[in-house]
């Protein structure tokens, strides 16, 4: 009889285990492969009254959604500036062509240090008409000090011809203030 029990625990124990693993795979397949990135199709456009210039906010909003609270929040900012603003999934047809746009941001979540495989493919395809002001920002959970920042959210190829007018990591805990400074910072 306690040997059958025995047996019932460890077969139990074992399952438990065995859920964990499969669990654990799971998320970090999520994270590796950007599953939330490819489905980043959709499009809308904030409104404005009468508009300075237009400017386009592509993001991946990542698992928990923080990177596309901020591209969100930038997209206000941009509207509170006189902009009217495009806000679209990294992923969808509109973020294909940006060359009618005055401002260009593009953003997603930080994985492990870095960006985003949808975002950092999107970046290496990112071909902007002269003059177009460029911005890009990452969201996560640790802040990175200023001189690492680029190589973070947008870790380029030496080769690439694509310069950037603003560059930010955003946090959740000052995220209002990090978005107000990355678009002044943008915008100047």
């Amino acid at each position: 009889m306690a040997g059958e029990c025995m047996r019932k625990m460890i077969k139990i124990v074992i399952i438990v285990f065995a859920v964990l693993v499969v669990s654990s795979i799971v998320g970090f397949g999520l994270v590796v492969l950007d599953v939330s990135g490819a489905f980043a199709t959709g499009t809308h456009t904030l409104p404005n009254g009468a508009a300075v210039d237009t400017a386009i906010v592509v993001y991946d909003p990542g698992l928990s959604g923080g990177a596309k609270d901020a591209a969100t929040k930038i997209g206000y900012n941009l509207q509170t500036a006189g902009y009217t603003v495009v806000l679209a999934g990294v992923k969808s047809s509109t973020a294909a062509n940006v060359s009618s746009y005055g401002v260009v941001v593009v953003g997603g979540p930080i994985y492990a240090g870095s960006a985003s495989s949808s975002v950092k493919e999107y970046l290496m395809g990112l071909s902007v008409v002269s003059g177009t002001k460029v911005g890009v920002f990452g969201y996560g959970s640790v802040s990175v000090d200023d001189s690492g920042v680029l190589d973070e959210v947008a870790p380029l190829p030496s080769t690439s011809s694509l310069t950037f007018d603003a560059a930010a990591k955003i946090v959740s805990g000052s995220m209002d203030e990090e978005c107000s400074e990355f678009v002044a910072e943008l915008l100047s």
